[in-house]
């Protein structure tokens, strides 16, 4: 099947932006719901991990954001709330990375996971010992081009930040967009030099920082997720066709919807008709549910301390016996094995 990749209204991205934005617009004191106006999304939607959005739905935020908010600094507001660990899979597999240029490389491969508003590209200055993270609107709408880089920006450092320690430091930014009524909030943010109106919109730093090794690089995570993250991509590339929806069923629910015939009925449809369409997609039912609850397992095994026999039960597994032998065929490693290999929390 040829890959299409998602149109601007395949809901395929997580919801991560939408809620930071909201977050930002909670603390200053403002409600959430106008945020939401014209995107068909409730409040509720955005505690649950399994909400995806399309970029047109998120492009309606961004304007929203613009016109209610009475913080005008409100896009690097939610820039500096983002975490590495709430981009799932694609986060876990760059903190897993062994260095920043490690990770850096795997973020702008791996970008379309990410609700991409934006193309980012690393560039080198020899001449002054630099690295240039060069980033580039992809929404094409005027009244957004600066929020949207702003955003961006500010987000880039905050997980650039999380991945070494707070002691990261830029050595410049530019903007292309004019200088704005809040340029003053950028010395907070970004602790560097800011220069507007120039010809590209980049964050600059030290050429060093890139060989600097991660809090939390470990090289067996990052084989695992990486793959994951191949799998993901070429669901999305489906552009939402049967198999989002299969895995948007399945990840709500991995006790209940475990086998084939509860999701097809979930999806009013025989068995037969869904492997079927599963097929034209590319895929089937079992590598669909293999792929979610390796990933969901990996998250519990890595960010929890629960029993090994409470992870199986929450993957859809009747016992741990079954669960240990399923994820030593998907990792090549006992769940145990898997999670003494971990770094520790710093």
């Amino acid at each position: 099947m040829r890959a299409r990749g998602p149109s601007a209204d395949d809901r395929v991205y997580p919801a991560y932006k939408v809620a930071a934005l909201g977050c930002a617009l909670e603390e200053g004191g403002q409600p959430i719901g106008p945020l939401l106006e014209g995107t068909e999304l409730q409040l509720a939607d955005l505690d649950r991990a399994q909400t995806r959005i399309s970029r047109r739905q998120l492009a309606t935020v961004y304007r929203n954001a613009v016109r209610v908010s009475r913080d005008p600094a409100i896009a690097l507001e939610a820039g500096a709330r983002m975490r590495v660990t709430t981009y799932g899979m694609y986060g876990y597999a760059m903190m897993s990375s062994g260095n920043l240029g490690e990770a850096l490389a795997f973020s702008i491969k791996y970008h379309e996971m990410a609700t991409p508003t934006v193309r980012m590209s690393l560039d080198h200055d020899d001449d002054e010992a630099t690295a240039i993270l060069a980033i580039e609107d992809l929404l094409g709408e005027e009244e957004l081009f600066a929020f949207n880089l702003e955003l961006q920006l500010s987000l880039a450092l905050s997980l650039m930040r999380e991945l070494i320690g707070e002691e990261f430091a830029l050595s410049r930014v530019r903007a292309s967009y004019p200088r704005p009524p809040h340029a003053d909030r950028y010395a907070e943010h970004f602790r560097c030099p800011v220069a507007f109106e120039q010809s590209r919109d980049e964050l600059r730093f030290d050429e060093w920082w890139l060989q600097r090794p991660l809090l939390r690089s470990n090289p067996i995570t990052l084989e695992v997720t990486r793959e994951i993250c191949d799998r993901t991509l070429r669901e999305m590339s489906l552009r939402g066709g049967v198999a989002r929806q299969v895995h948007e069923v399945i990840s709500g629910d991995l006790r209940r919807y475990c086998d084939v015939e509860s999701v097809a009925a979930e999806l009013s449809m025989t068995s037969r008709t869904l492997r079927r369409r599963l097929a034209e997609d590319g895929t089937t039912f079992q590598d669909l549910l293999r792929e979610i609850r390796t990933q969901f397992a990996i998250t519990y095994l890595r960010e929890t301390e629960m029993k090994i026999e409470d992870i199986a039960d929450r993957v859809g597994f009747s016992d741990a016996a079954n669960f240990r032998h399923a994820f030593r065929r998907w990792t090549d490693k006992s769940p145990s094995e898997y999670r003494s290999t971990r770094r520790p929390r710093i």
